[in-house]
């Protein structure tokens, strides 16, 4: 903390201030274990507000495949999801029999691992002119796809033709109760996103039916438990998978299952074993692997599943995945469904409980679905808000890599995109609201991915771009270290800038300086990568190229839809500058790197400027090619917008202009990612009610009947940018104050784009200070509430700087903000239109906003 930060802190705190901030604390903290502690003795008492119920079976083409998929929905539409990080499923609640989809996040087939350490990043080895070859073509403006334009000599010099593969399913596992569906009365399924419990309950005669599932994070299992009262249990269980299947035996009370998925080399081997108590019942092993239990009262069922990867570059292998499976399974059985039921529900429920929105709405009793197919509702947005939640720390958590396009989740051998990791947003995007919504043990797999991708990607930095220091990452990754270019050329593009931008973010949430040391290296030899890479332009500035603006076309009218490959496309040049900021800061940080950091501050302003171009709108090209009818679902070159920090209403008047036009020529609809997306820009743009009109559509007519996002078939990057959006509208912290004695926000804060001089419609880059390393962050209380939301409150978002923040609002007024400190640091609040003195807090201390008279 620098000498300014500290005088003005003592001129805002007196010592009895203090000590009143600190009774506060004490209070609040006697406060939230009151609340845990109310929480676990009423978690039999479910919420409304959390729990997504329905009174019939989800869709299940598996059971029923010739009822094909009407209106697009099926069995991963209308299913309910549970997950550990790692483990996943999916249980259908049919009655006949339950069908409960397996996965596992490090599961994937028809790739290659365990080549040399070159091979194995699926570079193409590239001759030493190749690419200049490439770009001469850029110079000379080789637009299209002839053969000497610049996408087809991208695809000839620079692209690979390895196989990226796909993930995969793990198996399923069939319950048949031998029930008939058109007995059944009073039928109930519901997920309860606040303890991560489902239930299944329904009546035949005399009898009443009920079950329950979940997929525990502290015992690594997925629990299952049938009882029935006034009748008794028939079960016939049976576990299949659709891959290579070695060995399958039922045997006492168990069921082991061994397979292999299909590699194109070394085919990845995996284990799962199905362990079964029934005390009061017959149970009989079958010839073809499956189990008959007849006259039951109670059957529990505890499932284990591991695969023998390990994110070990470049062999990805040696996991002991059938001592990890009998290990799990002898510890799940001696513990028992009770102890397994409590500990997950404590466990999923502390992580639930530490952000909770409320808007003002009475619960309607209507099933999830019938939500759904309404016109939207405060009931399904505050829902959508938890679920999206809940399927974060469902996904992702200790697992070695991140979630992909469907998170956890995916049923199809073939599945869409690969269900893979895209890097122009989506896997990104998955991982913008775990701090903001106060997740962030979430995003250690990201963390540890991005490292295998670091390692892997010096191979493709120096053997396809000829940069020796650094590492590159193309569009598409896998769990093997891919980071190859994509294999059509139109599709080159860098990544390793905006996964950094994800990476020191998540630093910036939480100042945790262990993790800055870890990260370092990484966001380093991102930076260093683009030291090299980048190139002068015919007007002098530094530039990206080949490049695209994913996954946008230019100049369609004369070269045609596919022309999509380009040189200094906006996003990249404002990911660049945000990289070198970064990098700039965390060596400063750290105190390391003097000379290289001096590198970095020489070449920003050299990068090519933003401009405004002939509509008013931010160009995503440094040409002036936009169309004003054009409403791509990309709107790549507003990152600086978001989830960038470069484009603020508040510090750079011209350029927000700029991206209000561009918002404007988009439009509102769009898949559901985007839409996302649109929420967050939005509500960075200070629209409340633009945001919320996005955000509504995003609930009611981007989601499907389990508000697993609309993207046919399914993407869950959706759900997640619409919690972030959420988020945004209620608090933001991206902007600094590098000015501590100014009075208004737009002196204080630091601005990364000034006017240039010779140009008023072109913004340069500006060199960051070393003061910015020490800048407190501004905190902006209820930045772009709708007025649909007129009332409400919401607990535990999460502020850069290492703070948490309670907001309470009434009749569209802001009424009372506390601010939790989880570290020793400084603040700014900018709040109904006001800035105030930077406030110092130390680490556990807590103050309520606007003070106490």
């Amino acid at each position: 903390m620098n000498e300014t930060t500290t005088r003005v802190a003592k001129r805002e705190f007196s010592p009895t201030t203090a000590t009143k901030v600190t009774f506060r604390m004490s209070i609040g903290k006697l406060a939230a274990l009151l609340g845990v502690l109310f929480a676990f003795a009423t978690l039999a008492i479910a919420d409304e507000r959390y729990v997504l119920r329905y009174d019939a079976p989800a869709m299940d083409n598996l059971r029923e495949p010739s009822k094909g998929k009407p209106k697009g929905l099926g069995y991963i539409q209308t299913a309910l999801p549970l997950g550990n990080g790692r483990l996943g499923a999916m249980f259908s609640g049919g009655i006949d029999f339950e069908h409960v989809l397996i996965n596992d996040i490090t599961l994937w087939m028809n790739a290659k691992r365990g080549q040399d350490v070159v091979a194995q990043s699926s570079t193409r080895i590239v001759a030493p002119d190749d690419l200049e070859t490439v770009r001469k073509a850029y110079r000379d403006g080789n637009y299209g796809t002839k053969s000497n334009s610049m996408e087809s000599l991208s695809t000839k010099y620079l692209s690979s033709t390895e196989p990226l593969g796909n993930y995969a399913p793990f198996s399923d596992l069939l319950i048949s109760t031998h029930h008939d569906p058109a007995s059944v009365r009073n039928y109930h399924r519901s997920l309860d996103s606040r303890t991560g419990l489902g239930t299944v309950s329904y009546s035949i005669g005399n009898g009443t039916f009920t079950r329950e599932l979940f997929c525990s994070y502290p015992h690594d299992v997925v629990v299952a438990r049938f009882t029935a009262d006034g009748a008794k249990l028939n079960l016939s269980i049976q576990t299949t998978t659709k891959h290579q299947v070695t060995h399958v035996e039922s045997m006492d009370k168990r069921i082991v299952l061994s397979g292999k998925a299909k590699m194109v080399q070394d085919d990845v081997e995996f284990m799962q074993i199905v362990q079964v108590d029934a005390r009061d019942a017959d149970i009989t092993p079958q010839t073809d692997g499956s189990i008959k239990i007849s006259g039951a009262n109670e059957v529990k069922i505890y499932l284990a599943g591991y695969c023998d990867y390990l994110p070990v570059y470049p062999s990805f292998k040696g996991r002991d995945y059938q001592a990890d499976c009998e290990k799990a399974i002898a510890a799940a059985s001696k513990l028992g469904f009770d102890v397994l039921k409590e500990s997950h529900v404590n466990d999923v429920s502390a992580l639930m409980n530490r952000c909770r929105l409320a808007l003002d709405f009475e619960p309607s009793g209507l099933t999830t679905d019938t939500l759904v197919s309404g016109k939207g509702s405060l009931e399904l947005e505050n829902l959508y808000f938890h679920y999206s939640r809940y399927l974060q720390l469902s996904c992702s958590r200790d697992a070695p890599v991140p979630s992909n396009l469907q998170g956890l989740w995916n049923a199809d051998f073939k599945p869409a995109w690969n269900c893979d990791y895209h890097t122009d947003i989506n896997v990104q995007m998955n991982y913008w609201m775990v701090d903001p919504a106060n997740l962030s043990e979430s995003f250690r797999p990201f963390a540890q991915w991005t490292k295998i991708l670091a390692q892997s990607g010096v191979h493709t930095a120096r053997e396809t771009f000829g940069v020796n220091k650094g590492w590159s990452m193309g569009l598409n990754g896998n769990v093997f270290g891919f980071t190859a270019q994509n294999e059509h050329g139109r599709r080159n593009q860098q990544a390793a800038h905006w996964l950094c931008q994800n990476l020191f973010d998540h630093y910036a949430f939480n100042q945790e300086r262990e993790y800055l040391e870890e990260i370092y290296p990484t966001i380093k030899g991102a930076a260093e990568f683009f030291v090299e890479y980048l190139s002068p332009w015919k007007d002098g500035t530094l530039v990206v190229y080949p490049t695209w603006s994913p996954e946008n076309s230019y100049l369609v009218k004369q070269h045609g839809r596919l022309n999509k490959q380009a040189y200094g496309a906006s996003w990249d040049q404002q990911l660049v500058l945000s990289l070198f900021t970064d990098c700039i800061e965390a060596s400063t940080v750290l105190g390391r790197d003097e000379v290289f950091r001096k590198t970095l501050q020489e070449m920003i302003p050299k990068l090519c400027p933003q401009k405004i171009g002939q509509y008013g709108q931010l160009q995503e090209w440094p040409e002036d090619w936009d169309n004003p009818k054009d409403t791509h679902r990309h709107i790549s070159h507003l990152i600086a917008l978001h989830p960038g920090r470069d484009i603020s209403p508040l510090t750079t008047k011209e350029l927000y202009e700029a991206a209000l036009v561009t918002m404007q020529h988009r439009g509102d609809e769009s898949t559901g990612w985007s839409t996302g997306w649109k929420t967050c820009f939005w509500s960075r743009l200070h629209d409340g009610d633009r945001a919320h009109k996005i955000y509504e559509f995003l609930t009611s007519q981007r989601a499907y009947p389990n508000l697993f996002d609309f993207h046919p078939p399914f993407q869950i990057d959706g759900n997640f940018g619409g919690a972030a959006g959420v988020c945004e509208m209620l608090l933001q912290s991206h902007l600094r104050s590098i000015d501590n004695h100014a009075e208004t926000i737009e002196e204080a804060a630091f601005v990364a784009y000034q006017t240039d001089p010779e140009e008023p419609q072109h913004f340069v880059p500006v060199v960051p200070n070393e003061k910015l390393a020490d800048a407190p962050y501004i905190l902006h209380l209820l930045p772009a509430l709708p007025s649909a939301w007129p009332s409400g409150k919401i607990s535990g978002l999460k502020a850069r700087g290492g703070l948490e923040v309670d907001i309470e609002w009434n009749v569209g007024k802001f009424v009372q903000a506390t601010i939790h400190a989880n570290r020793n640091g400084a603040f700014r609040i900018y709040a109904e239109g006001k800035l105030s003195e930077v406030i110092v807090l130390e680490k556990g201390q807590s103050l309520v906003w606007p003070p106490l008279q």
